[in-house]
C-alpha cells in the first residue's frame, strides 16, 4: 500500500516539525517555496486545524522563507483568533469545574485545553469543545445537569447509550460534553480499559488554568482510545496527531513503559503500532519515545484517511444519497477488518446495536437519521 506525499505535505510536516521543536536541531524548509506553494500549505493546515502550530514554525523561518505578505497577514489575523478562543476556552472548563466542584463531584477535563497546556505555546492549538469527565455515572450525572439548567430533561430521550451529554452551547459559541466514563473501548476489553481508566483518573491535578488535568499515564491509554474509535467512523487530522506526539515528548520512561504494557493487556497494540508509524513520518518521533514498534502498512492508511479527511473527516467528499453514503460507510468498516479484526468487528456491532436503538425514534420522526 503506497503513500504518495505531495510537495505541500511534506512543507507542512517540516513547519510543524520546526514549530514542535525546542532542540534547536530542526532546520525547517529546504527551498523557499513559491506564493502559489504557501497557498496549498495554508489550505491543508487549516483543513488540518493545524493552523496555530504551523503558524508558530513559519515564525522560525528566515524572512524570505515566509509566505507572501497579503497571506501572512491572513494566517496571522486567524492565529490570533485562536489565541483567543483559548482563553476562552480555558476560562469555560475552569467554569465547569468550580460548579462540579462545588457539587461534591471528582471532575478532569480530557484532551483538548488539557493537551494545549503542554504545547510549546498553549494559545496556538486550534480548539475543538470541551470534553469534562464527572464522576457518578450517566443517571446520577444527568439529574445533576438537569436540576443545574443545563440541560433539559427530554435532552435524554435518546440518550441511554450514549456515554456523554452535549450541553448547550454558550454565547461565546464553546460546546462542552460532560462524559459519564473516561472513554468507551470494545466490549471484551472494555471493563478492564473503565478499570485502568478509573484508577488512574484519580491522579487528576489542579493545573494553573483553573481546572483538573491527568496524568499522563491516563491521557496516554485514553486518547489513543479516542483516536481507534473515530478512524474506525470518520477518520482524524493531524491536530490530533499532534497532541499524542505532545504527550508523549512530555512522558517519562516509567509511565511509557506502564502505557505500553496496558496496550498489550487492552487489544490495542495493532492501532498504536499505526499512530507511531505516523508520528514518526510526520514528526520525527524518536523511537525511544514510542510505545511499541511502529507498522508502516497499518500507518499509511491512518496518514492516508488524515490526509485526504482533514479534521475529523470533514473535508472527505461523500455521495449526496443517504442509501449510497449508508452503504459506502459499511463497506468502509468492513475494509477496516485486516488493520484489527476484533476492534472492527467491536465498531461494527457498537453501530448495529446504536441504529436499532434508534429506530423507533426515527420511525416516530419519520426521519432517515436523526
Amino acid at each position: 500500500m503506497s503513500l504518495a506525499l505531495k510537495y505541500e505535505h511534506r512543507m507542512l510536516f517540516g513547519i510543524l516539525r520546526l514549530a514542535l521543536d525546542n532542540s534547536g536541531r530542526c532546520s525547517g524548509l529546504t527551498t523557499v517555496p513559491s506564493e502559489e506553494q504557501w497557498k496549498k500549505v495554508y489550505a491543508l493546515a487549516k483543513q488540518q486545524s493545524v493552523l496555530g502550530v504551523a503558524f508558530a514554525g513559519i515564525e522560525k523561518l528566515p524572512k524570505e522563507s515566509r509566505p507572501p505578505m497579503q497571506l501572512l497577514m491572513r494566517w496571522a489575523t486567524e492565529v490570533e483568533a485562536i489565541r483567543g478562543m483559548n482563553g476562552l476556552m480555558n476560562k469555560e472548563a475552569a467554569r465547569l469545574t468550580r460548579l462540579f466542584t462545588e457539587a461534591g463531584r471528582k471532575n478532569a477535563i480530557l484532551k483538548g485545553q488539557a493537551n494545549a497546556r503542554l504545547y510549546p505555546d498553549p494559545t496556538l492549538r486550534q480548539a475543538g469543545d470541551i470534553d469534562i469527565w464527572v464522576e457518578g455515572g450517566r443517571d446520577s450525572i444527568n439529574q445533576l445537569l438537569v436540576e443545574e439548567g443545563l440541560i433539559e430533561k427530554s435532552a435524554l430521550e435518546y440518550g441511554r447509550f450514549w456515554h456523554h451529554a452535549h450541553l448547550e452551547r454558550t454565547k461565546d459559541g464553546i460546546m462542552a460534553e460532560v462524559h459519564y466514563r473516561p472513554a468507551s473501548g470494545n466490549p471484551y476489553k472494555s471493563q478492564e480499559l473503565q478499570d485502568f481508566l478509573n484508577r488512574e483518573i484519580l491522579n487528576a491535578q489542579m493545573v494553573p488554568e483553573g481546572f483538573y488535568a491527568p496524568s499522563i499515564k491516563f491521557a496516554l491509554v485514553m486518547q489513543l482510545s479516542h483516536l481507534q474509535q473515530h478512524f474506525y467512523s470518520g477518520g482524524l487530522g493531524l491536530r490530533q496527531y499532534i497532541d499524542y506526539y505532545i504527550l508523549l515528548k512530555n512522558s517519562t520512561e516509567e509511565v511509557r513503559r506502564d502505557v505500553s504494557g496496558a496496550m498489550k493487556r487492552l487489544g490495542m497494540l495493532h492501532a498504536c503500532s499505526a499512530v507511531m508509524w505516523v508520528l514518526q513520518q510526520v514528526l520525527g518521533l524518536e523511537r525511544d519515545l514510542m510505545l511499541c514498534t511502529p507498522c508502516a502498512w497499518r500507518g499509511r492508511r491512518l496518514l492516508r484517511l488524515a490526509l485526504v479527511g482533514g479534521n475529523f473527516g470533514k473535508y472527505r467528499q461523500k455521495p449526496r444519497n443517504v442509501f449510497v453514503r449508508w452503504f459506502r460507510d459499511r463497506r468502509q468498516a468492513l475494509s477496516w477488518l485486516p488493520f484489527d479484526p476484533m476492534n472492527a468487528i467491536f465498531k461494527e456491532l457498537k453501530y448495529w446495536r446504536h441504529t436499532l436503538y434508534l429506530m423507533p425514534l426515527r420511525v416516530k420522526r419519520r426521519r432517515i437519521g436523526l
